[in-house]
């Protein structure tokens, strides 16, 4: 408690002084004690010591090639993960920690031999949540748990011979499925219905960037107004500057609408694409600054560049020495963005 004597001391009225005591009750509440400081490393971007000891993990699953080409976050914390096991399309499924999720296939991989050491490069989700992944003039889907869906295509698969490289998947509101790549010289599309069987209304589209060599349609966006955004590397047109970051509006029908182009120092390539929430998009890759720096332009809706980010709409990010390419672009919760890729060190290359 906290006791006030007050006291005039007779300066005021004529009666002598006068005083009062009045007493105020406190509660003090105890302050809760802090977290304890964490045992992992909280500096950004530092490599977490409590994985596998030193951050990193070397995993085999077969006795052939096998990588990973991309990796996604489940609803239940899990991550899924394609690419190749054993020269063969390959996916793998890992718990939060990291370990081989058991549920998956068998023992937590997938291993499908499509022929002639094909890998995969792409995947997506449909509304059932089977998976759908796309490479090397293949397509197949799988059940959430691994297993090849033989109701798809062909026993599972569709053989594209018009995509020589399929590099990104997208399923448009009506359940209709679009697949991006290249044949080394043009940007190619292909569209399925539902079932794997090709779309007659749409079938396979082409589109020359350029007139010159090495097009690579590398993402595809289904636009809220029906159109389509085709974005990847625009070919050669002269000698000074190989080739740009280039990106394609198309209708419904696969007809080009407009096209926009964003020239960089050198020779640039797209490797991803990132769609904001703001409508706004990303492209990351490579410019020919400097023998290769981290490029990221930021495009409008309609595949415009958006000026206002960076400088002229270009940001270009020098890493290491030389040849840092981005290959992908990650919103994190915050709304920061992680762009993760390659540096090299001058003997050998660094994840970056």
């Amino acid at each position: 408690s906290l006791t006030i004597t007050t006291d005039d001391q007779g300066y005021l009225g004529t009666g002598g002084a006068k005083s009062d005591t009045d007493t105020v009750a406190i509660t003090v509440t105890a302050v809760a004690d802090f977290e304890a400081s964490p045992t992992w490393t909280t500096f950004p971007g530092a490599l977490d010591t409590t994985f596998d000891n030193d951050g990193m993990q070397t995993l085999s699953v077969s006795g052939g090639i096998d990588y990973i080409r991309d990796m996604t976050l489940l609803a239940d914390g899990k991550i899924l993960a394609i690419g190749a096991v054993n020269d063969h399309f390959g996916l793998l499924r890992f718990n939060p920690d990291m370990s081989l999720d058991t549920t998956f296939g068998t023992g937590g991989v997938t291993e499908t031999d499509t022929g002639d050491n094909r890998h995969l490069n792409t995947m997506i989700f449909d509304k059932q949540g089977r998976i759908l992944v796309g490479g090397y003039e293949r397509l197949a889907r799988y059940s959430a748990d691994g297993v090849l869906d033989t109701t798809f295509g062909t026993d599972g698969f569709i053989v594209n011979s018009w995509l020589t490289e399929i590099h990104d998947l997208a399923i448009q509101p009506d359940g209709k499925l679009l697949a991006i790549g290249k044949d080394n010289y043009r940007f190619r599309i292909t569209r399925y219905l539902e079932d794997g069987t090709l779309d007659p209304s749409f079938a396979n589209k082409e589109y020359d960037i350029h007139g010159g060599e090495h097009d690579s349609g590398r993402g595809i966006i289904i636009l809220d107004d029906g159109y389509i955004l085709i974005i990847g590397t625009g070919g050669y047109y002269n000698q000074a500057h190989r080739w740009r970051f280039s990106a394609i509006r198309i209708n419904t029908y696969g007809n080009e609408e407009r096209r926009d182009d964003k020239d960089l120092p050198g020779s640039e390539f797209v490797n991803d694409i990132l769609e904001l929430p703001d409508n706004k998009i990303l492209i990351v890759g490579q410019d020919g600054a400097d023998a290769g720096n981290f490029a990221v332009t930021r495009h409008n809706f309609d595949g415009t560049i958006d000026a206002s980010f960076a400088t002229g709409g270009v940001l270009s990010i020098p890493v290491l020495n030389a040849a840092d390419q981005a290959y992908r672009a990650t919103l994190q919760p915050d709304g920061k963005i992680l762009i993760t890729g390659q540096a090299f060190n001058g003997s050998n290359w660094d994840l970056a």
